[in-house]
């Protein structure tokens, strides 16, 4: 197989963990998106009897321990100019829990509201059968929609991911199975058998010719005749060259 091959399906499986790490993690904030304590975003805690509550207009919700019943448990709010307003929310028929308890976070029951159409903004007074927690609606409904849809991105992200590692990883099989290998192997059978004429030239003496070296002092030097140039006095006033012969 080709080594190019090799390395594209490599990356292919890291893109395919990395992308089931992102679903399971993106499962997981779905799953946990309904889970949530009470206690922790609780904005006022009160107890059986009558409780001092101030109301800042916002939507309220009341959140009872799962172990009352629905149809045993009685809350009311009022304030020095009106009667008591019953806030519970309707039980179901065999009065155990609330309508809609399987959105509620375990162990806990959603059992009444308060609404800024029924109250204004002031001091109230709460009268209560059992303990409860007063929540903030919209703060719980942000926070926990957050966590799912980031979730399901997450999720989505993930599958997108290992589609994309199966696309890279199927490439590279191919590519390692049909690009060939065009690098040529010469094996050398005998190290005394001549190829190419290489060895034969490697095996050669090789024979140097000797240097002679010419002794400049033994050739005699014939005596050379000087001619005298004539000067560059009057032309017409030298005298004619006489003839040695």
């Amino acid at each position: 197989m080709h080594p190019v091959g090799k390395v594209f399906m490599g990356v292919g499986v890291f893109v395919i963990l990395g992308g089931v790490i992102l679903m399971v993690i993106g499962g997981e904030n779905i799953d946990d998106s309904g889970e949530w304590d009470p206690r922790d975003k609780s904005d006022f805690s009160g107890s059986s009897g009558e409780s001092s509550y101030y109301y800042y207009g916002d939507e309220m919700i009341i959140m009872v321990r799962d172990n009352v019943r629905c149809d045993e448990f009685t809350i009311t709010m009022s304030n020095s100019s009106s009667d008591p307003i019953d806030l519970k929310d309707m039980c179901e028929d065999d009065g155990v829990a609330p309508m809609g308890w399987e959105d509620d976070p375990p162990g806990w029951y959603h059992m009444a509201s308060i609404s800024s159409y029924r109250f204004a903004e002031g001091d109230y007074t709460i009268e209560a059968s059992h303990s409860y927690e007063v929540v903030p609606l919209w703060e719980i409904v942000g926070e926990e929609l957050g966590e799912a849809v980031g979730g399901f991105f997450q999720g989505a992200a993930g599958f997108m991911g290992i589609c994309c590692g199966v696309g890279i990883f199927g490439f590279g099989l191919i590519l390692g199975l049909l690009v060939t290998n065009n690098e040529q192997k010469v094996i050398v059978q005998n190290a005394g058998m001549p190829m190419n004429n290489m060895m034969m030239q490697a095996n050669q003496t090789t024979m140097t010719q000797p240097v002679y070296q010419k002794n400049y002092a033994d050739v005699p030097v014939q005596p050379q005749s000087t001619i005298q140039q004539p000067q560059t006095g009057d032309f017409w006033n030298q005298e004619e060259p006489k003839n040695p012969f």
